[in-house]
C-alpha cells in the first residue's frame, strides 16, 4: 500500500491503542473515551460542499480512514466505509438566544455520548445541525483510539481548507500515523538506554492498578476549569520572569510543592506531549515525558524550576519508550514493587 496514498488505512494497533482498547473493553457502552469539537457556522453553507469536505479530511488521515470491527475483546483493523454527516434542521432555535443555547449544548451532548457500534465503520463521525438564525453547528466526534486533543486542531484546520478549495481541488496526502510510529521504532534503542540510565537509582514506587468500579464513570468525557483571569496573568508574569513558559513554571511549582509537603528526596512526574516531529498526521500520538526532579540539584525553587526544564528539554527527545514501559523497567528491570488494590 502505497504510504502517501489517500486511500491509506491502519492494518494494526500501536502499543498506545492496544492500552487504549483495554480501557475501551472495560468501559464498553460509555462514552468515556470520545473527544471531539463543535463548530458554529455562521454565513451561508452549502451543504453539500461542507459534506464532501469532511469526507476529503477522513479519507485524508490514516486512522480516520480505518474500520474498527470487535470480536469479544479483539478488535480487528480493515478500510473503512464513510457515511454522510447527519443532518438536523432546528428551526426553533438560534444561538444567539441564551435558553436556546442551553438546549443546543444538551443535543449536542447527546449526539457526543452515542457510541461507536465497532462493527467495521471509522471511529469518526459528524453531526450538523442548522439553527433558525441562518447559522449551524458541526459537531465531529472521535474515538481516543484515532483521536487525541493535539489532532483535532489538525482536523479542523484540514476542514477549513478543504471547504475553501472545494470537491475539484483535492487535499494533499497527510503523513502516516504508522509512520511516525515507525520513526520512533527506529530510535528506541537509544531513548530506552537514556531512560534506564536516567532511573538507575530511583527508590521504590508505589504504583496503584485500580480498576473502575461500577457507578465512577462521568456523564461526560470532557472537563474544562477555567482559571482565573487575575491568576493566568500571574502564572504568565512569573513564567517570563523565569525565561520559562507557563507549563514548565506551573509544572516546577507542583513539583516544588510536592517535595516539600511529603519531604521525599526524589520525584518523577509525568506531562503529556504530542512530540509530532513536525507531522500533519492525525492519531493517538500524545505520550507522557518522565521528569525526575530531586537526585542531582537543591530543592530550591530555582533548582527545582531547572531541573524541571532540563527534564522536560530531554525527555521530549527520548519518547520512544513510552511510560507503561519506563513502569516496567522499575517493577521488574529494577525490582521494586508494584502496589495493587483489591477490586
Amino acid at each position: 500500500m502505497n504510504q502517501r496514498s489517500e486511500s491509506a488505512y491502519a492494518t494494526e494497533l500501536s502499543r498506545q491503542q492496544r492500552r487504549l482498547w483495554e480501557v475501551e473493553c472495560v468501559v464498553r457502552g460509555s462514552a468515556l473515551l470520545h473527544t471531539g469539537i463543535a463548530l458554529r457556522l455562521d454565513g451561508k453553507l452549502d451543504e453539500k460542499r461542507l459534506s464532501h469536505a469532511i469526507g476529503a479530511v477522513f479519507r485524508r488521515h490514516e486512522l480516520l480512514n480505518t474500520g474498527f470491527r470487535a470480536d469479544g475483546e479483539t478488535l480487528h483493523l480493515g478500510p473503512a466505509a464513510h457515511d454522510e454527516p447527519r443532518v438536523a434542521h432546528r428551526p426553533d432555535l438560534c444561538a444567539d438566544q441564551a435558553g436556546h443555547l442551553a438546549e443546543i449544548r444538551r443535543a449536542a451532548a447527546a449526539a457526543h455520548a452515542k457510541t461507536f457500534p465497532l462493527t467495521g465503520e471509522p471511529l469518526a463521525r459528524a453531526d450538523l445541525t442548522l439553527l433558525g438564525d441562518h447559522s449551524a453547528v458541526l459537531l465531529l466526534t472521535f474515538h481516543r483510539l484515532v483521536m487525541d486533543l493535539f489532532s483535532l486542531h489538525q482536523v479542523v484546520t484540514d476542514l477549513q481548507e478543504a471547504y475553501l478549495r472545494g470537491p475539484d481541488e483535492p487535499p494533499t496526502p497527510a503523513d502516516r500515523y504508522s509512520a511516525i510510529l515507525a520513526a520512533r521504532e527506529h530510535r528506541r534503542s537509544g531513548d530506552w538506554e537514556f531512560w534506564r540510565t536516567e532511573l538507575s537509582d530511583f527508590p521504590t514506587p508505589w504504583i496503584g492498578e485500580r480498576r473502575p468500579e461500577p457507578g465512577w464513570l462521568p456523564d461526560g468525557a470532557e472537563l474544562s476549569v477555567p482559571l482565573d483571569p487575575d491568576l493566568t496573568g500571574l502564572l504568565r508574569e512569573n513564567a517570563r520572569a523565569a525565561r520559562c513558559t507557563p507549563t514548565v513554571f506551573v509544572t516546577a511549582a507542583a513539583a516544588r510543592r510536592v517535595l516539600e509537603r511529603s519531604g521525599a528526596a526524589d520525584l518523577v512526574l509525568a506531562t503529556m506531549s504530542a512530540n509530532r516531529m513536525n507531522s500533519d498526521a492525525v492519531g493517538p500520538l500524545a505520550q507522557a515525558v518522565l521528569v525526575r526532579v530531586g537526585a542531582a540539584a537543591p530543592h530550591g525553587d530555582a533548582g527545582v524550576l531547572a531541573q524541571v526544564r532540563r527534564g522536560l528539554r530531554e525527555g521530549m527527545a527520548h519518547q520512544g519508550v513510552e511510560f507503561e514501559e519506563i513502569v516496567d523497567l522499575l517493577t521488574d528491570g529494577m525490582g521494586v514493587a508494584r502496589e495493587t488494590w483489591p477490586r
